[in-house]
């Protein structure tokens, strides 16, 4: 499956929850790497995305503090260009229903020189 999207600015705290002990944890044992402390936020048509609700995805488990819940997120394997990575899908979204997030071991704008606006394709492996 491939799902296309335009890159978008998040609102900042992709790098907040990527750098959490117990969602690093997660990834590196369920989805074998560990993630940039970041995320790649792409516009997609609600379509895709409900698309991707169908298929079979890895459960990152959610935790609770003492004041807090911290809920778990669906992932889905998939690359962009020769970078593979996961899209997750939070358990809370605080995005539009139009947006997912794209999490890869390397800072994907930087590496893959991409700016907002530009089309980016993602292959669901």
């Amino acid at each position: 499956m491939i799902i296309e999207g335009i890159a978008v600015s998040g609102l900042g705290e992709g790098s907040y929850f990527m750098s959490m002990g117990h969602y690093r944890k997660e990834i590196k044992k369920k989805l074998k790497f560990d993630a940039y402390q970041g995320t790649l936020n792409l516009k997609v048509k609600k379509k895709d995305r409900d698309l991707l609700k169908k298929l079979g995805s890895i459960e990152i488990k959610g935790y609770k503090t003492k004041d807090k819940m911290f809920y778990g997120a669906k992932c889905y394997k998939a690359r962009v260009q020769n970078i593979s990575g996961a899209i997750i899908m939070p358990g809370l979204n605080k995005h539009g229903k139009d947006i997912i997030e794209f999490i890869a071991p390397v800072h994907l704008k930087s590496k893959l020189k991409i700016k907002d606006g530009d089309r980016v394709t993602i292959n669901i492996i």
